[in-house]
């Protein structure tokens, strides 16, 4: 099959590709590592409609004008980004010879938050021409919804249980549930996020959508961002929450520290005024990951003392961001 592919692909691009490796082959991507004579290149589908294709094409050569650094995508014979294969359409990138480090020091963590800061104040005043044409921010307050009702769900379905893990995330979910409906209503009345949700898209931030440690690779001195299917117009917060849960991962716990560090990097590069950040804390605040957790069964392959510390580090985080914002 993906011989067959590297034909196709040698005619799209006049380079005689000769091996390929899987680097990652999931439901939502195909990716390749492919050699030639010419040198090695990444060929790579996302199994996503043409126009979403080419609402992430643009995005990323947005970006790249503004000085973020993004894999280069080679054009075909024809002058296209992209070229069809078995009904699926797929782009050569550049590979990058880079490696990806754990937020695990604080340089690491800074220097990380200024590049999405930058991400983020650079990507104002884009406006595709294929769509969407709607931000996510209109459906936080259906999602926040949803994320409440699917806690009360679980909560009513376990509360007999005897298992030790469930009662553990039992005695957790009240303040989860109670806070969560809190920043809805608060949500609800806030005057600026209404206003923000109504504003012209181009005055709407970009959203990497899995900006985490694996997605950033150090090339040289130069930090590289990759990995785009996810971009969306969207809140920082939405950005910022994925990269610090992924650093609560790495150091197991919640650090108000290393979240200051972090923050000052990234308000360095994209400074937000103080309505702005409390939209973010309000965001922050919520207990997406705790909704996550129970939704995909986070807990079966844990032991209790590691759900004991989850819920603990969720809890000391909500309650700091809770606080932010009164």
């Amino acid at each position: 099959m993906f011989h067959q592919l590297l034909q196709t692909a040698s005619t799209q691009y006049g380079i005689a590709f000769y091996e390929f490796e899987i680097l990652h082959k999931t439901g939502r991507t195909l990716v390749l590592a492919v050699k030639s004579l010419q040198g090695e290149y990444v060929l790579k589908s996302i199994f996503t409609s043409e126009k979403r294709l080419q609402f992430i094409l643009e995005a990323e050569y947005f970006l790249r004008l503004q000085g973020i650094h993004i894999p280069e995508i080679f054009p075909t014979l024809k002058g296209t980004p992209y070229f069809l294969w078995e009904g699926d359409r797929y782009v050569l990138q550049e590979k990058l010879q880079g490696t990806s480090f754990p937020p695990t020091t604080i340089e690491v963590v800074t220097r990380r938050a200024a590049l999405l800061g930058k991400m983020h104040s650079s990507s104002l005043g884009f406006l595709s021409k294929h769509g969407p044409y709607a931000s996510e921010e209109r459906l936080w307050l259906s999602n926040y919804l949803r994320e409440l009702s699917s806690m009360k769900h679980w909560a009513n379905w376990y509360e007999n249980s005897r298992a030790s893990k469930k009662k553990m995330i039992l005695s957790y979910i009240d303040f989860f549930q109670q806070s969560g409906q809190e920043l809805v209503e608060r949500l609800e009345r806030h005057a600026f996020f209404k206003s923000w949700v109504d504003a012209p898209l181009q005055q709407h931030f970009l959203c990497h959508g899995d900006f985490h440690s694996d997605n950033i690779l150090t090339v040289g001195s130069s930090l590289y961002v990759i990995d785009f299917e996810f971009i969306r117009y969207d809140y920082p917060s939405k950005d910022v929450g994925r990269f610090l849960q992924g650093m609560m991962n790495r150091r197991k716990g919640w650090d108000p520290v290393w979240f200051g560090h972090l923050l000052n990097s990234y308000l360095r590069e994209n400074p937000l005024n103080d309505i702005q950040l409390e939209l973010m804390y309000f965001d922050l605040a919520f207990p997406h990951s705790f909704s996550r957790f129970l939704d995909k069964g986070g807990y079966r392959n844990m032991s209790v003392d590691d759900v004991t510390a989850y819920l603990q580090r969720e809890y000391d985080k909500t309650v700091y961001f809770l606080q932010q914002t009164k």
